[in-house]
């Protein structure tokens, strides 16, 4: 299993789909003070993740967008895929090409505080007049690794699909400049289908259109109890083969295809930053 910051990479230049991306995610440091060599060290940059989601289906349903915003920053060493782990920005999905059951990644066992930073007020929104505010949340935290907040809100529409979409932050006690940045947005899932394949697997379609080639498509799958049966990753190719051995003694259930899509950006204060689509489209399976 891979997280996707390993898969993507927060501000990696090319292709999602190649092995071994890094993070590099090294910002300025305050030199320690003279009272000894365990005086904390706070990174002075913020990594940022946000994170829009949008599902539909079954069928014509559509459910709200939701969108949530971090503002990552950590003592004694720099942002890396244990922080933001930590912070809850990491989703582990098998490599490209392959299935794998659930597995939950285990969390870095040396404690490490992470600071979810006060940014002010922050909201998204499109060209066409979407805008979606995003409210101030302390993230819960009962091993005591994470202080401040984080921001989340949903909407019926927070943007239209293939323009761009805008964050904007007024700049708060953590981060007191403001910024406002742009990114372009990905098609919608379009035409998605699953039927049944040749030796008890599934064959699922979607349009694929232009495919963006740092575009991540997965799958998970359902039992009818809702246990995720397993889940699966491949490039957006239009088409993904799922073995029969991947869905075990499962016939039918529910599966979930995603369209990942990430844009990166800098600005002042915030080193590396990153835009997070996940647009994904449920339905049902049979074989």
């Amino acid at each position: 299993m891979r997280s996707i910051l390993s898969l993507l990479g927060v501000c990696a230049v090319g292709s999602a789909m190649s092995a071994g991306l890094s993070m590099g995610m090294m910002g300025c440091t305050v030199a320690p003070s003279a009272d000894g060599a365990d005086a904390e060290v706070t990174s002075q940059t913020a990594t940022a993740i946000v994170v829009v989601e949008r599902t539909t289906g079954p069928g014509d349903t559509v459910h709200a967008d939701s969108v949530v915003a971090r503002f990552v920053r950590v003592r004694l060493g720099t942002v890396d895929d244990q922080a933001l782990r930590i912070a809850g920005v990491v989703q582990d999905l098998p490599a490209v090409g392959t299935c794998s059951a659930n597995a939950e990644a285990s969390l870095a066992q040396k404690s490490r505080a992470v600071e979810l930073l006060d940014v002010g007020p922050v909201s998204v929104a499109d060209l066409q007049g979407h805008t979606t505010v995003l409210f101030p949340r302390t993230m819960p935290d009962p091993a005591g690794f994470v202080s401040g907040v984080f921001y989340s809100g949903r909407s019926n529409e927070a943007f239209a699909a293939g323009s761009n979409v805008e964050v904007h932050a007024s700049g708060g006690a953590d981060l007191a400049d403001g910024f406002v940045i742009s990114v372009p947005s990905p098609r919608e899932l379009a035409d998605v289908n699953v039927v049944s394949a040749p030796g008890g697997g599934l064959e699922i379609t979607w349009d694929a259109g232009d495919p963006d080639a740092h575009d991540l498509v997965y799958v998970e799958m359902l039992s009818p109890s809702g246990d995720l049966v397993a889940s699966c990753a491949a490039e957006d190719a239009g088409t993904m083969s799922i073995p029969a051995s991947a869905l075990g003694a499962v016939d039918e259930g529910q599966l979930t295809l995603h369209r990942l899509h990430h844009e990166s950006f800098r600005v002042k204060g915030i080193d590396p930053g990153e835009v997070r689509f996940d647009l994904a489209h449920i339905l049902p399976f049979r074989r």
